[in-house]
């Protein structure tokens, strides 16, 4: 019978602790989701300032693979993008960002939104001082890899895993811009 009533014990202290996760969970989806769509706002206005309210929320599709992108076209003139972009090859996984770009196609910022890289090393991605060197560079003026893989890029300092796997998604980004703004 003790067998039992431990058994009962442990599915309900599972069930009441389920509930109250569920329950905190309900209460707090709104604010999580009023604080991605801040943060979100704030990239955008981080990695390209010149961004207008008339830019549009698009995909582009280069090779199967869909980019969301927002694009700044005043008056039919392309001013500028934002690309949305993500990668799995990071050390510690995925590493989602955002990449502003000028009329010029030539890098304006770079926001990470998440990663779970190691601290103190792969987390450096995040600091202007690593990625400040993509700053005013395009495709025309510098290779977007890895200098140990012939490219222009300095690596984080043992985070080069981390270093090629944002670097070269720049590179993919800037690529399928070029051919989606060359369809147009």
């Amino acid at each position: 019978m003790k067998e039992y009533r431990d058994i009962i014990i442990l599915v309900l202290f599972a069930v009441i602790a389920g509930g109250a996760l569920s329950g905190v969970y309900g209460m707090t989806r709104e604010q999580i989701a009023a604080t991605e769509k801040l943060e979100r706002t704030n990239a955008l206005k981080a990695v390209l300032p010149t961004l207008s309210a008339a830019a549009t929320e698009v995909i582009i599709d280069k090779d199967g693979l869909k980019i969301p992108a927002v694009l700044d076209s005043a008056n039919g003139t392309f001013s500028g993008a934002v690309l949305e972009l993500e990668t799995k090859k990071g050390y510690a996984g995925t590493i989602k960002f955002m990449v502003g770009v000028d009329k010029d196609r030539h890098v304006t910022g770079l926001y990470i939104l998440a990663q779970n890289e190691t601290p103190g090393l792969g987390t450096k991605a995040k600091s202007q001082t690593w990625w400040g060197q993509f700053l005013g560079k395009g495709q025309d003026n510098f290779k977007f890899k890895v200098k140990k893989d012939g490219g222009d890029a300095d690596a984080i300092t043992a985070a080069t895993i981390t270093s090629r796997a944002v670097t070269n998604q720049v590179d993919l980004g800037l690529n399928a811009l070029a051919a989606h703004l060359e369809k147009r």
